[in-house]
């Protein structure tokens, strides 16, 4: 008897043995390991958090993301980079408030802003663990397209790319201002998130190497104005009027360009070995036809309404099935929660600012991290249930622009508590006196972290003329070699 156990044994074993090394070859021959998902990750720009169905909207049609919903799940507190486009971009490609780049508004032509070359991004650390990646969309990270000296798309970590410098010009209908991969490409024919589906589709028929995951970014410029869409979309509103017809129609075409690629996805079996996301990189610019679901603020507000997003994501083991996840997360998290699937530790010593979302997705023991905005003359914390504002102190025209942002001190505070009050209209500053306290000091360590590696930029544009007004208070700044008229306040960094 003892020596049939043996014998069995031995063939419970071998057994286990010619198992694992088929499952070593199946995955190589039939596709790339589980623990390496395509990263799929759609952005929409200027889309409000109301402006989906599964979000609560009902009059704008978007059947494609809401089944995504309902087959992945809805993230109903999930928040940008920032309230306005290029830093809010930053934020998701670095995991890193944007200040600590530089990039404190959206970046101008011919400005001298960029991402860094020495900043980490998705792309890099997926082409590390073994990923091909590609881009196609608003770039919105770049001064000028044309400069050598400014880091491109493939330059962080992108192996194809077809972008734009910042919106479709000019309008979503045969834009003239794509380049692929630094050449410039002229006009296009068709629709700008048709254009990007249709690209990127097509880069994942030309792969290569189809064993190895990939990484695609695509970053539509829809509902950003200047909007076009094809007229069957438009006609479908019409009885809406004006503005608002147009955006929902452009709203509508942006989900079925989505459907056209979601389609392609299931066609290619490649959907189930992706983890799929969609969001939007600030809030809807007001009036423009948007909404904010009833958030307080629009674009470029530190309110909700600037920069929590309608957000829905897919990625079966993970997050399927309808899943409704209300815990707070943002941009921030992509980049530790790449480290934390590869069990990669981080390619630089930079601060990263987000937490990875893999316990929240495993429903695993999940401990929240404060979440950090600065903006032009305020700054916010969410940590838990509350949330508080502090507005900076004006500017001094002793100063230059670069050394104000760095040492600009906190003066006036609102509380906030989110699930009691989500639409922010009960400022606890004054009933909450400890909470207050609490709140406050979080908030200043965290600026004073992020104050302290704004770096300097030595070039011209670093802000609109519009935002250095703002945030001079229209006066012009005196520096040392002479004044300077409002356009010319952007140039940071020149003493």
């Amino acid at each position: 008897m003892k020596f049939k156990v043996c014998i069995s044994n031995n063939f419970i074993m071998k057994k286990i043995l010619y198992i694992s090394l088929w499952c070593l070859f199946a995955v190589q021959v039939f596709g790339q390991r589980p623990d390496k998902p395509n990263i799929i990750i759609m952005m929409a720009d200027d889309m409000g958090y109301g402006d989906l169905g599964c979000f609560g909207n009902e009059i704008i049609e978007t059947p494609v993301l809401d089944r995504l919903a309902e087959e992945g799940a809805k993230l109903t507190t999930f928040y940008s980079g920032h309230a306005t486009c290029s830093p809010s971009r930053a934020g998701m490609m670095t995991g890193r408030t944007p200040f600590r780049s530089g990039i404190f508004t959206y970046i101008p032509k011919n400005s001298c802003v960029h991402l860094r070359q020495d900043e980490v991004t998705i792309a890099e650390i997926c082409k590390e663990a073994g990923y091909e990646t590609a881009f196609f969309g608003k770039w919105g990270l770049i001064g000028d397209m044309e400069d050598p000296q400014q880091p491109k798309p493939n330059d962080q970590g992108f192996d194809f790319w077809m972008a734009t410098h910042n919106n479709a010009i000019p309008s979503h209908l045969n834009p003239v201002n794509f380049y692929e991969n630094g050449a410039a490409l002229g006009e296009l024919k068709g629709y700008s998130s048709q254009l990007v589906v249709e690209n990127a589709m097509k880069w994942i028929s030309n792969r290569k190497d189809t064993d190895k995951p990939f990484c695609l970014v695509l970053w539509f410029h829809e509902p950003h104005k200047t909007l076009a869409q094809p007229e069957e979309f438009t006609q479908k509103y019409a009885h809406h009027g004006g503005h608002k017809a147009e955006y929902y129609a452009n709203v509508n075409h942006l989900d079925f360009q989505i459907g056209r690629f979601i389609d392609y996805l299931d066609d290619h079996q490649l959907r189930d070995n992706s983890w799929i996301t969609f969001t939007s990189d600030n809030g809807p610019l007001r009036d423009a036809g948007g909404t904010t679901g009833g958030f307080r603020g629009y674009k470029a507000s530190i309110y909700d309404g600037g920069n929590r997003e309608p957000t829905v994501m897919y990625w079966k083991g993970k997050l399927q099935g309808g899943k409704v996840v209300d815990t707070p997360m943002s941009f921030f998290d992509f980049v530790p929660t790449l480290y934390d699937l590869f069990a990669m530790e981080p390619l630089n010593d930079k601060t990263l600012d987000g937490k990875s979302m893999l316990p929240v997705f495993e429903a695993r023991q999940y401990e929240e991290k404060a979440m950090t905005w600065l903006g032009k003359m305020d700054a916010s914390v969410r940590m838990g249930d509350y949330k508080i504002i502090g507005k900076f102190e004006a500017f001094d025209k002793k100063k230059s622009l670069s050394e104000y942002l760095k040492t600009r001190k906190l003066i006036e505070f609102e509380l906030y508590h989110l699930t009691n009050d989500p639409f922010e209209t009960n400022d606890l500053a004054g009933k909450e006196v400890e909470k207050l306290y609490e709140m406050e000091k979080l908030l200043i360590q965290n600026v004073e972290s992020v104050q302290a590696d704004i770096p300097n930029w030595t070039g011209k544009n670093v802000l609109p003329a519009q935002a250095a007004k703002i945030i001079s208070g229209g006066f012009a700044i005196k520096k040392s070699w002479g004044k300077m008229t409002v356009e010319e306040q952007a140039n940071l960094g020149q003493k």
